[in-house]
């Protein structure tokens, strides 16, 4: 009789909830240092994939360049900081070029909650993710490249980062397609205000649920205030 075959757990899935309390203060985590300069791209659907050009647009992590490759977008947010579930979160993805080689990750990922705002007075219809994104996208928060059926635009992706640059790091996965166990995770403590073309429809559709965090440790770059 031939031995069963043993299908390995996944462990390391994404997203998770984020407790401050709960994580690590690590001090040897060295700030994320950010070089976004503006790049083109084409915005399809929930994602705005750049065009694939050198690390020109990138995060120096740990000391190595990661190119930034897409932004992608969730309404509500995937991962819950103490608790709270943001009306919107941007995914970051960055590539990791020292993977499989020297480094063990594909991809950073860096997470930002957003605080989508729009002009009271002139709220209009409630508007699904995709479509909030294309008003968003037009209403100058990015400079239109062209306009068309592929929807080419501009992005200066640094308009996306909240003043402080604290944040939470841990291994995970990614939460699209076949979640692939291949990503270091930054997400940013604090949140960002966007202007949108009107009030944001919620739909759990674009969000994974909350995933266990098994045996892994959640590291903080920031201490506590006593």
């Amino acid at each position: 009789m031939p031995a069963p075959v043993v299908t390995p757990q996944r462990t390391q899935q994404s997203p998770i909830k984020l407790n401050t309390v709960k994580s690590y203060y690590a001090p040897e985590l060295m700030p994320l240092e950010f070089q976004y300069t503006k790049v083109g791209g084409t915005l399809v659907g929930e994602e705005f994939v750049l065009d694939r050009a050198g690390p020109g647009c990138h995060v120096v992590f740990d000391g190595m360049k990661c190119p930034l490759r897409k932004l992608h977008f969730h309404a509500p947010s995937e991962h819950r900081i103490d608790g709270v579930v943001a009306e919107l979160e941007l995914h970051l993805v960055h590539e990791i070029l020292d993977y499989p080689d020297t480094y063990p990750s594909a991809y950073l990922v860096l997470g930002i909650m957003l605080a989508p705002k729009t002009d009271t007075q002139k709220a209009g219809p409630v508007h699904a993710l995709a479509p909030w994104l294309r008003g968003h996208f037009d209403l100058g928060a990015v400079a239109r490249a062209s306009r068309n059926a592929r929807q080419e635009y501009e992005v200066d992706p640094s308009i996306y980062l909240p003043e402080d640059r604290a944040y939470f790091r841990y291994e995970g996965s990614l939460t699209t397609g076949d979640a692939d166990e291949v990503v270091t995770w930054a997400v940013l403590r604090d949140p960002t205000a966007v202007q949108g073309p009107g009030p944001l429809q919620l739909d759990p559709e674009t969000s994974r649920l909350v995933q266990p965090l098994m045996r892994r440790y959640v590291l903080r770059n920031f201490a506590l205030i006593a």
